[in-house]
């Protein structure tokens, strides 16, 4: 079997140089960039993806439907609750990321990663308002 390398590299991921690769995972990263640069963003990682490689996009998304995106909220809040978070614990994680994590819809993102280059996209995990997608290029 052969020997393969993995290099952890702590930095700016807007000013990083991306080297050809095989699978890119982007992990509730997407939602913390301005919305300007989402675009570009992918656009470089599908340049860097090789043919056949794979994206793994995990990030909180918003439903189009503004009583499915409330719901989901709630229960992802009482998921929170029954895991020993208390409601001021959740409401102070929620003021914390407002106005800094921006979520998109699901469509969104499957719109900019087809408009990057990407042939596949599957839903291959969703909880509440979360989700992850395999992008195949």
């Amino acid at each position: 079997m052969a020997s393969q390398s993995v290099e952890v590299i702590e930095a700016d991921v807007l000013a990083l140089e991306f080297q050809p690769a095989s699978l890119v995972a982007l992990n509730f990263t997407l939602q913390f960039i301005a919305p300007d640069k989402r675009d570009g963003l992918i656009q470089r990682l599908a340049d860097a993806t090789v043919p056949g490689g794979i994206l793994v996009l995990s990030e909180k998304i918003r439903f189009a439907d503004d009583g499915e995106n409330a719901l989901q909220t709630e229960l992802h809040h009482a998921f929170k609750r029954n895991n020993g978070y208390s409601d001021l614990e959740i409401s102070q994680k929620r003021t914390a990321l407002e106005n800094v994590l921006i979520p998109e819809t699901l469509a969104d993102h499957e719109a900019r990663l087809r408009q990057a280059g990407y042939r596949e996209i599957h839903v291959w995990f969703r909880c509440f308002n979360f989700i992850s997608l395999l992008a195949v290029r």
